[in-house]
């Protein structure tokens, strides 16, 4: 596991009605996220965190999700990876890096897989990651 520089905790919530199977739920735009190269990324059901920084329950359960991250080329670097894989209470306590790219989180999403999500509950991720002036500070990317 490499030593996390930043991080930041979004939540996607999944509306008002209770999602379907096939379903995709768009992350939120974070202003402090944008230009970023993300490098990691942890989620939690409500077993670690039972409410979302805006109060909302978080989801109970991650098994029936997968994630998309898109790049700020609109080009799918992660491809429906099991949310449940990103929760480092199921992995032994390792948590899942990339190799960084930089993201683009507004095309990013959230499949539901199965209907067992309820409305007005979130699902929560840490985003892992660091800018561009980490990245010449640290010598990030550079071999």
């Amino acid at each position: 596991m490499k030593p996390i520089l930043r991080s930041y905790l979004i939540e996607v919530n999944v509306g008002n009605t209770t999602p379907g199977q096939g379903q995709n739920i768009n992350f939120q735009d974070y202003p402090q996220l944008r230009d970023i190269f993300l490098c990691g990324i942890i989620a939690s059901d409500s077993g670690q965190v039972s409410k979302s920084p805006s109060g909302k329950t978080v989801v109970a359960s991650l098994t029936d999700a997968s994630v998309t991250l898109m790049d700020k080329f609109n080009s799918e670097v992660i491809f429906q990876y099991p949310v449940y894989d990103l929760n480092p209470a199921d992995q032994s306590g390792f948590y899942r890096d990339f190799v960084p790219f930089p993201i683009q989180l507004t095309k990013s999403y959230i499949t539901i897989l199965n209907n067992t999500y309820t409305a007005n509950h979130s699902f929560i991720f840490n985003i892992l990651y660091y800018t561009a002036k980490d990245a010449a500070k640290f010598n990030l990317g550079k071999k």
